[in-house]
């Protein structure tokens, strides 16, 4: 498990290896996340095709309610905790009620951001008891032995991967990982959060 955490580096037991993904295990998650990105552009254009109106006239509603900033908390909420909806929800949102990408996107991806730093946050706090160490060790070694493996560049590699930013997150947290490794995971979850954006768009648009 990492043990320290400090502006050089992060320390990682021995039998952390062990947890770490072989390399012949990459290609099938990378496989499943382009298929959760073509469900999703299916998704978009199912909706756009039979349930337009209706979804156009909740997404003018809760702009109209809510604006901009609703999208953020919402987003915050669900990248938070994955509750009560996906954070693709809102980006349909915007599209159906074509609010401008220049103000839809930069709030969405704030609160995606704000929702990995108060995980981040919350889980590093937690990390310091004994009770969640022990339950968490198991998980906690995937993420510690794929530093250890890739050093910085696991945050890239795991942004690739179909896990949730949240559980990220808190795995870092729980980890005590360098700020700048949850730095990198905000920096990479932004370009992630455009594509899903573009394929959301290119389903509505082609419907």
């Amino acid at each position: 498990m990492l043990t320290e955490r400090d502006g050089e580096g992060v320390d990682v037991t021995d039998d952390a290896p062990e947890a770490a993904a072989d390399d012949s295990d990459v290609a099938p998650l990378l496989g499943r996340f382009l298929v959760g990105l073509v469900i999703m552009l299916l998704v978009s254009g199912v909706v756009a095709h039979f349930v337009r109106p209706t979804a156009e006239a909740a997404g003018y509603g809760f702009v109209e309610r809510f604006g901009v900033t609703g999208m953020a908390l919402g987003t915050l909420l669900a990248d938070g905790m994955y509750f009560p909806v996906p954070p693709q929800f809102y980006m349909l949102l915007a599209i159906a009620s074509r609010t401008p990408v220049a103000h839809s996107f930069p709030a969405i991806a704030a609160g995606s951001v704000l929702a990995g730093v108060v995980g981040y946050a919350i889980a590093e706090r937690l990390s310091r008891t004994r009770w969640i160490s022990q339950k968490t060790a198991r998980l906690r070694k995937v993420l510690a032995a794929s530093f250890e493996r890739r050093g910085y560049g696991a945050a890239l590699f795991l942004t690739l991967l179909p896990v949730p930013f949240s559980v990220l997150c808190y795995l870092a947290g729980l980890n005590r990982m360098p700020l700048k490794f949850l730095g990198l995971l905000a920096f990479f979850r932004i370009p992630k959060l455009a594509v899903f954006y573009v394929l959301l768009h290119l389903g509505w648009s082609l419907a």
